[in-house]
């Protein structure tokens, strides 16, 4: 009697139904697992693998971006220490210290120095530095001036230099060498010889020519240009 009334129940269509929807159930569950470890697989073989959501349009929307890509760490590149007892020592710079005297060997001279401009030479015996002008051992051109005659005359002999011979200029600490490089004759009004220079030189100016009396001046200029050759070794010049 209990089996037929089994029986009759396996067979009520409300069972059947259960069953048919628990059977579904358990598949998409089963289908679902495999999936998601189908994905857990291929995520972890490419880890830069999308998730996607595909909507009934066919859109397709990320669910989760990847991470980035680690940037690496800098590393230290190790540096050899250098031994400061096998560094060379810089070599000498003169220092920025204004003109004192003027020594040219060849025509004896020797004359103190001081600041002056074209229009006012020195009042006594000595050679002009004309303001603006280079410092001795510096880039540019130092500009140094002169009388040729009078009672103030220092370069009366400057026409005597020859191309290479040597001009010291002195400061309170150095002595620095010139070589003569060229010799020319211009016009007063000429003032080309005074303008700045991107090399390190010395430009000596004196009076020469013939005396005019109503421009209480001479005719020409004497023009000497010598490159700076660097510093004298102690005790030259005298």
């Amino acid at each position: 009697m209990k089996s037929g009334k089994i029986s009759t129940l396996w067979h009520h269509p409300f069972v059947m139904v259960g069953l048919a929807i628990a059977l579904i159930l358990l598949g998409i569950g089963a289908a679902y697992m495999v999936w998601l470890n189908m994905l857990r697989d291929q995520e972890r073989l490419n880890p830069s693998t999308e998730r996607l959501l595909e909507v009934s349009d066919g859109q397709r929307i990320p669910l989760a971006q990847p991470d980035p890509t680690p940037v690496p760490t800098a590393q230290a590149i190790p540096v050899a220490a250098t031994n400061p007892e096998s560094t060379p020592a810089p070599s000498a710079t003169p220092e920025v210290l204004p003109p004192e005297r003027l020594i040219i060997p060849r025509i004896n001279v020797d004359w103190p120095i001081t600041p002056a401009d074209v229009d006012h030479l020195p009042k006594f015996r000595g050679v002009g530095w004309i303001f603006g002008s280079a410092f001795p051992g510096m880039p540019g051109n130092m500009v140094l001036t002169g009388h040729a005659g009078g009672p103030y005359a220092t370069l009366t002999r400057l026409h005597e230099v020859q191309p290479g011979d040597d001009i010291l200029v002195q400061t309170e600490t150095a002595t620095h060498r010139y070589r003569v490089q060229t010799i020319y004759e211009t016009t007063p009004d000429d003032v080309l010889a005074m303008a700045p220079s991107d090399k390190t030189i010395a430009t000596l100016i004196t009076c020469s020519g013939d005396w005019i009396p109503e421009r209480q001046t001479n005719a020409r200029r004497l023009i000497v240009v010598a490159a700076y050759e660097g510093m004298a070794r102690e005790g030259a010049g005298g």
